[in-house]
């Protein structure tokens, strides 16, 4: 539970859908919850085309909802502003959008275009970060030697992916949707991408993350979402917190009244492992 009594983020009753008419196909039916708190590390795992991705565009209001509520701090989100929210749960895409200029106009872009985040900069009763913090972030993920006066475009694909996180932990969201953070990026690079990822939680933030090759990583309790917004609790691996998750979104079936029995079962599992149980 957070200091204010309420998770980061809460998801109850979300009905998803992506597309319409005849291609429309149903991500959650309505009968699934969940919440996220301050410094859950969050993998989002599952098969292509089984909605990862379409689950973080709704989460970050980028998609409508077709029913359910979504908490930012116990606030419904028809209740807190589109852009204030996505300043403070802020996606990162799996393709980077990289705007035309240098590698320092696109770090600042948000910071220097962006009433929300000018209004968030004055609220931290701070400036904008100088030469100094932007290399040392560029750094940080495995951008050495890179030039601020360099063209962004002139970077290759896995350059622009970390340049555009780099760019996003810059706006100090809360939670950062991360969609496929380590594709194009080399083994080594994919290590610092894990441990600023977890440097971010570590400072109080919280991140999901999706990759289709370094789920491995990640070894913590699993929640098992399927298409029929079924829920299942997996205990962590030996000797790891259940405050690390990971979800699996799967074409499976379950029912909501089984649902229900397993996470009721799993409770005192989780209370067990962990004094803080933040998805059941």
């Amino acid at each position: 539970m957070s200091i204010t009594g309420f998770p980061l983020l809460s998801a109850e009753s979300l009905k998803i859908q992506r597309g319409e008419g005849n291609d429309a196909k149903l991500i959650l039916n309505g009968s699934c919850a969940f919440a996220v708190e301050r410094s859950d590390f969050i993998y989002l795992a599952g098969a292509s085309g089984v909605g990862k991705s379409t689950l973080l565009w709704a989460l970050a209001r980028l998609l409508p909802l077709k029913a359910g509520v979504l908490r930012w701090g116990g606030i419904r989100h028809t209740e807190v502003a589109v852009a204030r929210w996505r300043a403070e749960l802020a996606l990162l895409p799996q393709k980077p959008v990289i705007m035309p200029g240098t590698v320092a106009d696109n770090l600042l872009y948000p910071l220097h275009r962006f009433c929300i985040q000018k209004e968030r900069l004055s609220e931290r009763h701070e400036s904008l970060p100088d030469s100094g913090v932007l290399q040392k972030e560029l750094r940080s993920v495995g951008l050495y030697d890179i030039p601020l006066e360099r063209e962004a475009a002139s970077l290759s694909g896995g350059q622009q992916a970390r340049l555009a996180l780099v760019r996003l932990l810059l706006t100090k969201p809360k939670l950062v949707l991360a969609d496929e953070p380590m594709a194009g990026v080399d083994e080594v690079a994919v290590d610092l991408v894990f441990s600023r990822l977890l440097r971010f939680c570590e400072e109080g933030g919280a991140v999901i993350f999706t990759s289709h090759v370094h789920g491995e990583r990640v070894s913590g309790a699993q929640i098992v979402l399927d298409g029929n917004a079924g829920l299942q609790l997996i205990a962590p691996s030996q000797g790891r917190c259940p405050c690390v998750y990971t979800y699996f979104l799967t074409q499976s079936s379950q029912s909501t009244t089984e649902s229900h029995r397993v996470i009721q079962a799993n409770e005192n599992l989780c209370e067990t492992l962990c004094s803080s149980v933040s998805l059941c």
